[in-house]
């Protein structure tokens, strides 16, 4: 269970609750569709939209992060690093151990930079035996 007690914002709904306690449950890149069925089964009259919604006001709060690829996003607690390796054959996601410290790269770049995302593509570890 996740407590969060400052989010200044958004207002803490029960949905906001269960699904903030679901992405930070997660071990790693959770699709707003997984986060759904997972809110179905604790809220059942829980609807997309509403999953949709309170995802972005997570953004938003900056107590998750979003990375998309292609069509779909997916979403991370913090602090897990915004590297992601997605599998080219069975298309599953993990979350790849990758600092990047923002404010030392705003420092030497000039530039202010908000946030991140590395994305890595390849084989994982399961399928790997499939392609030889």
């Amino acid at each position: 269970m996740i407590i969060i007690t400052d989010m200044p914002k958004a207002r803490w709904t029960k949905q906001l609750k269960v699904i903030v306690d679901i992405v930070y449950g997660s071990d790693g890149p959770i699709t707003a569709e997984h986060v759904y069925w997972k809110a179905k089964e604790r809220l059942p009259n829980v609807s997309l939209g509403t999953v949709y919604r309170n995802l972005n006001k997570l953004v938003l709060e900056g107590l998750i992060s979003e990375s998309r690829i292609g069509t779909s996003a997916t979403f991370v607690r913090h602090p897990f690093s915004n590297a992601q390796f997605e599998c080219s054959i069975c298309h599953r996601l993990y979350s790849v151990p990758y600092d990047l410290n923002v404010l030392e790269l705003s420092r030497r770049t000039g530039m202010n930079v908000e946030r991140w995302e590395l994305h890595l593509r390849g084989v994982c570890t399961e399928c790997e035996p499939k392609c030889t």
